[in-house]
Order: structure tokens, then C-alpha cells, then sequence
């Protein structure tokens, strides 16, 4: 009988352990924000480009973001062709995202969507809104 109980606190303390491990696949919350702004810029295609834009990879980076990123470092560390590459973008996303005072994931994808002043455009407003619903689902 106690062989028995030894076995069932051992499976208690498995089953425990699977469930931390299930729950540790979910990506941390700052994760989730660049996460969701991917799928709603691209849904992940590295090679999503907007013509009329010229808004380009998985973030639709556009010349002008480029710029602004560039601007913010002090120097041209990145060129258009950057915006291809799905780890910098990632890296100018966090640039961005490190220069927005009191950065709440609402403010930073609305100012990602509408550039410095983003968070205060009535237009933003849907943008946010999708992100947030994809932030969800994650």
C-alpha cells in the first residue's frame, strides 16, 4: 500500500512538471507583441512587400521607419535591403520600441503603425485593435 502512494505522489509531481513545460511554450509577453504585429504586417512571409508603400518584410518596414531608425542610433547602420532580413527587423522593431516613452504594447504598435506620434492617430486605432486580438490568440 505504500509503494502505492509513493507511485501516485511520483505521477502528482510528473503531471506537474508537464504542465509547467506546457506553459513555458507560450512565448514571454514581450515576445507576443512583435509576434502579433508580424501577423498582422505579413503573417509572417519575409517576402510581404506593399508597391504602393514600398513597405517591405515581415515588419513592412518602410524607407521612412528606416530613416527614422538610422536617426535615432546616431548613424546609418542599416540600409533598405535590411528590411528583408527578419532578424533585423526585429532589431529595428526593438529600436523603435526602446525610444517610446512608457511603453505599453498599445502605445508601441500604434506608434509602429503610425510612426513617433502614432499613439495619439484616431487612425491607429484598427491597427491596434488587430494586434491586440492576435496578442490573444497567443
Amino acid at each position: 500500500m505504500r509503494l502505492f502512494f509513493i507511485f501516485l505522489l511520483l505521477i502528482n509531481q510528473a503531471t506537474s512538471s508537464l504542465e509547467v513545460a506546457r506553459v513555458s511554450l507560450k512565448p514571454p509577453i514581450e515576445d507576443s507583441l512583435i509576434a502579433a504585429i508580424i501577423y498582422v504586417e505579413s503573417r509572417g512571409d519575409s517576402m510581404a512587400y506593399n508597391k504602393r508603400e514600398d513597405a517591405v518584410g515581415v515588419l513592412q518596414i518602410r524607407p521612412i521607419m528606416l530613416r527614422e531608425v538610422n536617426r535615432l542610433l546616431g548613424y546609418d547602420k542599416y540600409k533598405l535591403s535590411d528590411r528583408w532580413n527578419i532578424a533585423k527587423s526585429k532589431e529595428m522593431f526593438n529600436i523603435v520600441k526602446a525610444n517610446i516613452s512608457n511603453p505599453t504594447n498599445e502605445r508601441v504598435a500604434r506608434c509602429w503603425n503610425g510612426g513617433y506620434n502614432g499613439n495619439n492617430k484616431r487612425a491607429t486605432l484598427p491597427y491596434w485593435i488587430k494586434v491586440k486580438n492576435q496578442i490573444n490568440k497567443i
